[in-house]
């Protein structure tokens, strides 16, 4: 269930039906302030109007969309009837949104921090927000390779048109201008001035209705089952035959078979007429999981980020209207408009990335609890790894625990063995990145024709530049981030504002020289073709998966084995299920404990116990070799004997003692601004407003300020307030948060 209502004097809204003769559109807007408008309908369609609908509305000096969300007979009490604005115009002939996604929507407004409107808006496409969607496509490619005296005089007159030029190369083929600008955090004015030279065209191509069309799925017929996929099985299907709403954490080792029960519920609820939604965490598994899930169940619709609007949009309207009733995608497929559903699974609902980090700051896994409560459908949190909120709710019996302890093709998990690498010595003029251990692994899979599968969370060459001097480091300008040396860029480059700098030769304070420190998946893979000049290896991080096709062509190709090493980020450390791959590979497991972040330690768990499932999953079995500088972190320990229950109690015990999440509430408050004393000033006035608010209640902490974790991020400044509390303690503070969360430079995020 999702945290109560921090916001309870605010009423739910009406469903369609609750109303009157009215003639008054109570809207929401996709704006930051928390309150409803009103808007006199024109006679001539006002009884077409329902709550759900959108409207063409005047707002300030412009027009703006906006969302009905009640009807009334009469005006605001006090406001005379000629103070309301007439609404423009009338966009829907039916809602586009149910009562039931009205009210969730009202949920999220209510526990993240936002306005209802905000809200709404994350549930519409892009194209219905905008009220039109695009079929043609705007798209830009390289035209011809550049000769070095062009290249030299981009680089050194033109850097924005040299970076844009090598990213069109680097993808090797027609780009949607749309996910290049994303993807860069260039404009379109170095394009437009590459095409002037000759060196880019732009084209467009049409949208089709289906982002998989072209592509067929094998029929998969249904698994024999052992006896606790059958309990499984049988606990869910009773859930649906009941038609009320149910929770479920399906707790499976890596290989227990968790996606054919996934698949048999499937079955029952399809059979039952009503439809299903099914979340995964990365685009890049996707492909497989379509074709698992159209191979079983028929149609299937797609929702995620990589798609165009116009396909958004098709998919979502298919979706509505009931043409498919199974969708697969990321976060926003969970608000898909699926008339009579019956099913919601979260698969790998550990995963951080089910966590929305722009407003609404809703995570997905309590939404998707949420929505399954208000449509009376059965939820399915399924992973190997329970995040710590799902364990404790099993535990507490606010969820019904099904377990999966055994591999479905037989067998145990792989043995998994750790390399201390301070004991482990470098190859001469390299950087250490191949233990022995790990390296004589790899020698004999490949000698026997098997595969493996490297991961490294850190893309680029090197991840820093150290100044042996005074110890310093090369960072960006904008932000408080170690520049990462690109060497396919021959460029330094912010991972949080994407930025590029020079290669940097001395440090900013001493002017000494600076090294490149560190490894990344591109260094890695050096590493890798030195140490085995036959091998095909393949690379998936963001600088190889340039185009959205391109996750999708590499899945198949390994599938296919044109690859007998694949190194990648945390793209490959889940869903990929490959009999063949005998060996994986951690070369750095302390990666995700350097980041302040109270789940440091539970992402990496997560993170090395996923990518070490990937192995022996067939009859050859497998092994796991960790690399790592903390070989006695009670993290890599537990993970490393797959004992999920023992860092499970001594994670809840010191979260328990510092009231950290599921033992207590957090909420962190951002301030920002220009220059540090503005956000000093602005952060003393919002920790002066919750002290307020928070004297005299119970267990209530406020904490701060403080500098962010990331104390810069594109020139502007952060401080951070935490507030902390038992599991109620927030209903002290609710107003003051709610008054932040309305003001300019302030972000409320819930952890």
């Amino acid at each position: 269930m999702m945290p109560g209502p921090l916001f309870a004097h605010l009423d739910l809204p009406p469903v369609p039906g609750e109303r009157g003769s009215g003639v008054f559109a109570r809207v929401a807007i996709d704006a930051s302030v928390r309150r409803e408008f009103s808007y006199r309908l024109p006679k001539a369609w006002a009884e077409s109007v329902q709550a759900g609908c959108r409207l063409r509305v005047p707002f300030g000096a412009r027009e703006v969309l906006a969302v009905v969300v009640g009807l009334d007979d009469a005006p605001p009490a006090g406001v005379p009837i000629e103070k309301i604005r007439i609404a423009r115009a009338l966009l829907d002939e039916t809602p586009l949104l149910t009562p039931a996604l009205l009210r969730l929507a009202r949920r999220i407004a209510d526990t993240c921090w936002c306005s209802w409107g905000q809200a709404l808006a994350a549930m519409l496409p892009a194209a219905l927000r905008r009220g039109q969607a695009r079929r043609t496509i705007p798209v830009i490619e390289s035209a011809r390779e550049p000769d070095e005296a062009e290249v030299r005089e981009l680089e050194e007159k033109q850097p924005k048109q040299a970076r844009a030029l090598a990213w069109l190369r680097r993808a090797g083929g027609p780009v949607e201008v749309r996910e290049f600008l994303n993807r860069t955090g260039l404009s379109r004015s170095p394009l437009e001035s590459l095409s002037k030279r000759g060196l880019a065209r732009f084209g467009s191509r049409t949208d089709v209705l289906d982002p998989y069309a072209g592509t067929t799925a094998a029929a998969i017929a249904p698994h024999a089952l052992n006896s606790e996929q059958a309990a499984a099985v049988n606990a869910l299907t009773a859930a649906l035959d009941a038609g009320t709403a149910r929770d479920f954490l399906l707790f499976g080792i890596t290989g227990s078979g968790k996606t054919e029960v996934y698949l048999n519920a499937l079955d029952r609820c399809l059979e039952q007429g009503r439809g299903a939604i099914v979340l995964v965490p990365e685009i890049a598994l996707t492909p497989q999981t379509v074709a698992r899930f159209r191979g079983r169940g028929g149609e299937v619709a797609v929702l995620h980020s990589g798609l165009t609007d116009a396909e958004r949009h098709d998919q979502w309207q298919a979706l509505r209207a009931g043409k498919v009733r199974v969708v697969v995608g990321a976060r926003s497929a969970l608000f898909a408009p699926i008339p009579k559903l019956g099913l919601i699974i979260v698969d790998e609902e550990h995963e951080s990335s089910f966590k929305q980090e722009s407003t609404p700051r809703y995570h997905a896994r309590d939404v998707a609890r949420e929505r399954a409560r208000l449509e009376g459908a059965v939820c399915v949190l399924g992973t190997a790894t329970p995040s710590l909120e799902s364990w404790q709710a099993a535990r507490a019996g606010e969820i019904t625990l099904l377990e999966l302890r055994e591999r479905v093709a037989g067998g145990t998990l792989p043995p998994v063995q750790i390399v201390d690498m301070r004991y482990e010595k470098t190859e001469k003029n390299h950087w250490l990145i191949l233990s022995r251990p790990l390296e004589t692994a790899l020698r004999s899979a490949l000698s026997r024709g098997e595969r493996a599968i490297l991961f490294l969370n850190q893309r680029g060459f090197a991840p820093a530049w150290h100044c042996p001097a005074c110890g310093g480091s090369v960072k960006c300008p904008r932000c408080s981030v170690a520049l990462t040396f690109h060497r396919w860029r021959k460029k330094a480059m912010c991972h949080a504002c994407l930025a590029e700098e020079p290669q940097p030769t001395q440090c900013a304070a001493c002017r000494g020289p600076v090294t490149m420190v560190g490894v990344g998946t591109e260094r890695a893979e050096d590493s890798l073709r030195r140490a085995f000049p036959e091998a095909r290896i393949a690379r998936m991080d963001r600088d190889t998966m340039v185009r959205r096709e391109d996750y999708e062509e590499l899945y198949r190709s390994f599938a296919a084995g044109e690859h007998d090493l694949l190194l990648g980020t945390q793209m490959v450390a889940k869903g990929l299920d490959f009999p063949d791959v005998t060996v994986v590979g951690v070369l750095n497991a302390d990666t995700a404990l350097h980041h302040a972040d109270f789940r440091a330690s539970e992402r990496c768990f997560d993170l090395i116990a996923q990518v070490a499932g990937r192995a022996g999953r067939g009859p050859k079995g497998g092994k796991v070799v960790v690399q790592t500088w903390l070989p006695d972190h009670p993290a890599i320990r537990a993970a490393v004997k797959h004992d999920y229950r023992t860092f499970a109690e001594r994670e809840l015990k010191e979260r328990a003692e510092f009231a950290y999440p599921p033992c207590g509430r957090a909420v962190r408050v951002t301030c920002e601004g220009p220059r540090p004393d503005r956000a000093d000033k602005l952060a003393e006035e919002a920790v002066a407003l919750l002290r307020t608010a928070a004297r005299g209640a119970k267990g209530v902490q406020i904490l701060g300020p403080a500098p962010h974790a990331l104390e810069q991020l594109r020139g502007r400044w952060r401080r951070q307030i935490l507030v902390k509390s038992p599991a109620s303690g927030l209903l002290a503070v609710q107003p003051a948060l709610e008054q932040l969360c309305q003001r300019e430079h302030v972000t409320v995020d819930p952890l």
